[in-house]
């Protein structure tokens, strides 16, 4: 620790004297002096390079033993009610390794978050987007080794003069570790510092607590959490990065072109991912909750083997660093529990899913809901009878307890079924939805090409009255061709439109809660502010007063259809 300390008090022109010094004491080679400045910044350490190097208005600060900090981040997950979520599909599409991609191909799976709105301290509310969400809190960055000290040892460590490694990833700990710091974190909190924790409304007794996240959750946050529409979580292998960027601002790797990192880096030494989190790829590769499964056929396998790692390391490649990759770690070697140098963890911050107050209340209100108001359509139209009802009148006129409980036990499945379909007629209005939005595009693009073709037939006309011989020959081989062109796009542009009437109609049909869920899950996807998310924003806010217009019984003909749509792009 002294020698630290003593690296980090000599100034520039000190290092200099001391390189010319060491020279012409050893008469050995000797670094260079650019070489003792990098090492003289590796090791200025602050304490706060060890928590929050990066600090940011959104920021939500806990504390810690020792006068420390962990900053969180609130991660909103947008679902229409307690007993609803978010469908996930975490993974890759693409295995860097296809003979072992039953690893980590994407599966089917949800996510949601144990705290609603209300649940919220005042001062994080502000954060929270808008719209129906529910939520978690996932650390800014990866524990580090002075917060590992601070919580793990019986004595504080020295945050005055934190060392240089303070602000590296911890590492090298066993998953239960890991967890018992999270225990440990979340026992001290309550001890020291209890209001910092959210609680349920209502409830006096349940609070939150730090954990380690579930891969789910994990994911989620890696891949920009609620900055991320479903699309981009489903489309991006990594995240959406700005122009002229690469993984290599955002992950301390080994990429297979450019600098490969020799070593940990401090926390935060990249820039964050769009949620505002560090080192999700790269550096420290991550432990999660959950035990590792195979992915096959959109499913995880049914054997839990040891704990997923996730994002990677300094040692990682390209592939490794993907938030969708999933590697095995085992709970346990020959020699006890496993760690890894270059493995350490970020918590979460989450609850249970049924406190007290008014909680136990809207969960039995939703429940009671979910399923009861699908009725299938009769052949003319016309909403049937809901066999839940019927099963209503049969159960209050049962004859005897094991008729009632027979019919109890058919009605609970077809209720069973219904929420399966709602859930189901919900994910396939925000498909009816999206196509209808890349229809108009599709249109555009038929009509642009239509026009410059037209302009060059018309050029070619002109050209043909002054041409002879070989050459007008030649030119109207290539006029026929484009007038065959031109008639092929007019019937492109004629059936796309057709299709896309259609879409508006059947989309008229859905019903108004799932019509607007629908309409608020896509506003998210195209919500960034570059030119393709405004435009397909304006192309949604189209598709939305066309459908409005059909469900109105408002007359829109195919022509003022065609030209709203041709001429709106850009307004």
């Amino acid at each position: 620790m002294k020698s630290d300390l003593r690296i980090r008090n000599l100034a520039p022109l000190q290092w200099s004297f001391a390189a010319a010094v060491c020279c012409a004491l050893l008469f050995a080679p000797c670094a260079s002096q650019s070489a003792l400045a990098a090492l003289a910044r590796k090791a200025d350490v602050s304490t706060a390079d060890a928590y929050n190097p990066k600090p940011a208005d959104n920021d939500i600060i806990l504390p810690m033993p020792c006068g420390l900090s962990m900053v969180f981040k609130l991660v909103a997950v947008p679902a229409k009610g307690l007993l609803w979520d978010m469908p996930m599909r975490p993974g890759v599409d693409d295995s860097a390794h296809q003979d072992r991609a039953f690893y980590d191909r994407r599966y089917n799976t949800a996510l949601s978050g144990a705290f609603t709105l209300e649940d919220l301290p005042t001062a994080w509310r502000k954060q929270a987007p808008q719209g129906q969400n529910y939520f978690y809190l996932v650390a800014k960055y990866e524990v580090s080794n002075l917060q590992w000290h601070a919580v793990m040892d019986n004595a504080c460590p020295d945050t005055a003069n934190p060392g240089a490694e303070a602000a590296h990833p911890a590492t090298d700990m066993s998953w239960y570790d890991a967890v018992d710091f999270t225990r440990r974190y979340t026992t001290w909190l309550l001890q020291n510092a209890p209001d910092s924790l959210p609680r349920f409304a209502g409830d006096q007794r349940n609070v939150g607590f730090v954990r380690l996240p579930t891969e789910t959750e994990w994911e989620y946050a890696a891949r920009g959490g609620q900055t991320a529409g479903s699309q981009l979580l489903l489309q991006e292998d990594f995240f959406a990065l700005p122009t002229g960027e690469s993984k290599a601002d955002y992950a301390v790797y080994r990429p297979e072109q450019g600098a490969r990192a020799e070593g940990m880096a401090n926390i935060g030494s990249r820039k964050p991912n769009p949620l505002g989190i560090y080192d999700t790829a790269g550096n420290a590769a991550e432990m999660v909750l959950d035990a590792f499964r195979f992915s096959m056929a959109g499913r995880l396998h049914g054997s839990a083997g040891g704990f997923v790692r996730k994002g990677g390391s300094f040692l990682s490649g390209d592939a490794e660093i993907l938030p969708g990759r999933r590697e095995e770690m085992p709970f346990f070697l020959t020699d006890g529990p496993a760690h890894a140098r270059d493995l350490g963890f970020r918590p979460v911050i989450s609850g249970i899913n049924t406190p007290g107050g008014g909680r136990p209340q809207e969960l039995t209100a939703e429940w009671n809901k979910a399923g009861e108001k699908l009725a299938p359509l009769a052949q003319d139209g016309q909403t049937a009878r809901n066999p839940l009802d019927e099963l209503d009148r049969l159960l209050a006129a049962a004859p005897d307890e094991a008729s009632r409980k027979n019919l109890q036990d058919l009605r609970n499945t077809i209720k069973e079924n219904n929420i399966m379909l709602e859930r189901q007629k919900q994910l396939e209005a925000q498909s009816l939805l999206r196509t209808g939005v890349y229809m108009i595009e599709t249109l555009r693009n038929y009509s642009s090409r239509r026009n410059s073709l037209k302009t060059q037939i018309e050029s070619m006309e002109r050209e043909k009255a002054s041409a002879k011989g070989a050459a007008l020959e030649k030119l109207k081989q290539i006029l026929d061709t484009a007038n065959r062109g031109l008639v092929m796009l007019d019937t492109s542009i004629e059936k796309s439109l057709t299709f896309y009437r259609s879409k508006v109609e059947e989309s008229a049909l859905l019903a108004p809660e799932v019509l607007a869920a629908a309409d608020a899950s896509l506003a998210k996807d195209f919500s960034g502010n570059d030119p393709f998310n405004e435009n397909m924003h304006r192309n949604l806010e189209l598709y939305r007063l066309h459908v409005d217009a059909v469900r109105k019984n408002k007359t829109v003909s195919r022509e003022a259809m065609q030209k709203a749509i041709l001429e709106r792009r850009f307004q």
